[in-house]
């Protein structure tokens, strides 16, 4: 395939080579709307919002794949950069796939369908999947993710392309932070021009349900932090001498203020959120934000002990100590329901630990290992991880986290290599840790338009990861220069060879 060979080649010139830019401009402009509205129609949590985001994302991937078949110079990263990571990841689709076919064995179909049949006294189709229809309507949604992370994957390997990324996430979120704090002082009675029928004393912005948005109000101020330290090559001082301030105030005074204005904007909107988790996961994913940039020589060590010590503390503080503002929701009765959730999810793990039930049927699973001790209906295990051990089965579960786990540590290792844009591969790594840790305890990566921020995001700071082309040819003639320039020991020029290859022969 031409796009996995190391010489590519030259590129259409002329009217086509006009028509293919405007053409990548479109889908890349296209991918930019996309990713801004996706938080609009409730989070894109609404089976006619999802369906429309996976038919636009899917338009954009032919138009696309067109675009590299005619000029596979537009394949900015090549298969061999991302080949284990893709292939693991369709692996696990295939899986899935799978579960909800009647291809797989017999006897790895759930029991259920057994029953239905003897209880019907007919023959009916069977698979591993409770619900093949749900799980299709999941695939159709991890495709979709995949897809946006594959655009901003190869549009991010431009650094002008990956600052337009983070840029539309931290503007955009400044924006859905906003409204959610006008809607909230002004009474918090409606979302959109919906009457509000869920939380009403958290922000929630355009989401439903307050943990996804602090989990995407935590991505806006990890996106602006990025571009904050990213404006400069030089990196700066420490925050307590006199050069980082005069930095700080350069900074603030040369447009920085605001990138801070956002991160103000998101992080009030983040508190009134109510959101527990989602403050400890934002502080978390700061924290890991600032260790790439001190990885990345962006930030010196003071600077991270500051930095990263003030976000922690922040966070304890107002999870612990600033009342019950802070701590509302904070209820024994459902706290110890979700330890419940969580015993019947690892009951329904232990009975299909390889298979599964199928992506999409936790719902249906819930119902069967539930008891009279709960009568509140969870469709979600407010864990991710076990949800998906749950449906997918824990081998293609374990694949999967690995695949965004690997994804992220090639971000950290990325904004170690890099000598510029740094803190592009970091905000991928520490968006990574923000989702890990909000993972745990609640569903919101199952938000579409928290998942479609993230992949672009995660894309852009993956595409930055690599050192540029510039970057690399001026390593390997530095290296070459080095070599040719270091001495031979003396007594040893021009017998080495010959010495080592008779102590080979002898």
């Amino acid at each position: 395939m031409a796009f996995m060979t190391r010489t590519r080649p030259p590129a259409p010139r002329g009217r086509a080579a006009k028509r293919g830019t405007d053409m990548a401009n479109f889908v890349f402009w296209a991918m930019i709307v996309v990713v801004a509205l996706a938080p609009l129609p409730l989070g894109a949590n609404r089976p006619w919002s999802w369906s429309a985001l996976g038919l636009a994302v899917g338009l954009l991937l032919v138009l696309w794949a067109v675009q590299a078949a005619l000029d596979p110079t537009r394949v900015s990263v090549i298969w061999r950069r991302h080949g284990l990571a893709t292939a693991l990841f369709l692996l696990v689709i295939a899986w899935a796939a799978l579960q909800v076919t009647g291809w797989l064995p017999a006897t790895w179909h759930h029991p259920l369908w057994g029953e239905a049949s003897a209880a019907l006294g007919e023959r009916l189709g069977s698979a591993v999947s409770l619900d093949p229809a749900a799980g299709m309507t999941v695939i159709m949604r991890l495709l979709t993710y995949a897809g946006v992370f594959w655009l901003a994957l190869q549009f991010g390997r431009s650094e002008r392309c990956a600052r337009v990324i983070l840029q539309t996430v931290a503007i955009a979120g400044f924006v859905y932070a906003l409204y959610g704090l006008v809607v909230t002082l002004s009474g918090n009675e409606t979302i959109l021009w919906y009457d509000r029928w869920a939380y009403p004393d958290s922000l929630t912005s355009t989401f439903v349900n307050r943990n996804s948005f602090a989990t995407y109000a935590g991505i806006t101020m990890i996106a602006a932090i990025a571009l904050l330290f990213s404006r400069h090559s030089d990196a700066p001082a420490s925050p307590f001498s006199r050069d980082g301030v005069s930095a700080l105030l350069h900074g603030f005074s040369s447009g920085g203020w605001f990138y801070l204005l956002i991160v103000g904007v998101a992080g009030a909107a983040l508190i009134l959120s109510h959101s527990r988790a989602g403050l400890g996961a934002a502080a978390i994913g700061l924290v890991v934000l600032f260790l790439g940039l001190l990885l990345g020589r962006r930030m010196t060590g003071a600077a991270f002990g500051f930095y990263a010590g003030a976000a922690a503390l922040a966070a304890v503080l107002l999870i612990v100590l600033a009342g019950p503002s802070a701590l509302r929701g904070l209820d024994r009765s459902i706290a110890d329901e979700r330890g419940m959730v969580f015993a019947y999810t690892t009951e329904a793990i232990a009975d299909a630990p390889l298979t599964g039930t199928g992506l999409g049927t936790y719902p249906a699973l819930y119902r069967l290992y539930r008891d009279g001790a709960i009568q509140r209906v969870y469709d979600k295990a407010h864990n991710t991880y076990l949800e998906l051990a749950a449906e997918l089965g824990v081998p293609a579960t374990v694949v999967l986290i690995a695949v965004v786990d690997g994804l992220a540590m090639l971000c950290l290792v990325g904004a170690r290599r890099r000598r510029r844009a740094q803190a592009f591969p970091a905000a991928g790594a520490a968006a990574a840790a923000l989702v890990a840790a909000h993972s745990v305890v609640d569903f919101s990566l199952q938000i579409p338009a928290v998942s479609v921020t993230f992949a672009a995001l995660l894309g852009a700071a993956c595409a930055q990861a690599w050192p540029s082309e510039g970057q690399a040819r001026r390593r390997a003639s530095t290296s070459s220069a080095m070599s040719r320039a270091t001495p031979e020991a003396p007594g040893r020029s021009g017998a080495t060879t010959r010495d080592r290859s008779e102590l080979h022969a002898g």
